[in-house]
């Protein structure tokens, strides 16, 4: 037992030293990088202020191609239903909402990229002149074809539609596109 507690308080006493030297070099590690840090900040203000470019925003027409990114849209047609159908007629999709229609914009989306992309529904908003936003409702199961996470090939195009549950009437639209689930790349269709 005596063996033990020597060689744990030994032991104890070189661990702390060792933690001690290593958090010297760290310190001294942090304060270099600190100091690379302020040079490259004082080179930066010894420059030239460069400012960076507003991004500017890409905008269309129905029927004009938009190229975002790597993916070109072209809204083929816009039209409002009070009900889709499925299954041959036998079943029909309603708005939920009371003085709501469906606004279905056909579009084309083609991948001009080397990779595949997935695409959705949910990869188009549409915003009115008033700034309300609206966000596409899911159709997983019509007789025409809706987009629902789709797989395009490169050179490769697919035409479908995509609904939107909007007040009756409503006028002053754009669909706002992305070319990924985050969003980093977007367009503006005109849909009036």
């Amino acid at each position: 037992m005596k063996k033990f507690f020597k060689f744990g308080c030994g032991g104890l006493f070189a661990l702390i030293v060792l933690i001690m030297v290593i958090g010297t070099f760290a310190s001294n590690d942090n304060k270099k990088l600190t100091d690379d840090k302020a040079v490259v900040a004082t080179k930066s203000i010894e420059g030239k202020k460069e400012e960076p470019a507003a991004e500017e925003i890409k905008k269309t027409s129905i029927g004009e191609d938009l190229a975002v990114g790597k993916v070109t849209f072209k809204v083929n047609s816009v039209g409002e239903v009070k009900e889709i159908s499925a299954a041959k007629g036998h079943l029909k999709y309603k708005p939920d909402a009371e003085g709501a229609v469906f606004l279905i914009v056909n579009a084309t989306i083609r991948n001009d990229g080397t990779e595949m992309i997935q695409t959705d529904s949910s990869f188009f908003k549409l915003k009115a002149a008033s700034g309300a936003t609206y966000s596409p409702s899911t159709i997983i199961v019509a007789d025409d074809k809706f987009f629902a996470f789709e797989g395009i090939n490169p050179g490769l195009a697919l035409t479908g539609n995509v609904v939107f549950e909007v007040p009756a009437g409503l006028t002053g639209l754009d669909l706002q596109v992305q070319t990924g689930f985050w969003g980093t790349e977007t367009g503006t269709i005109n849909l009036n």
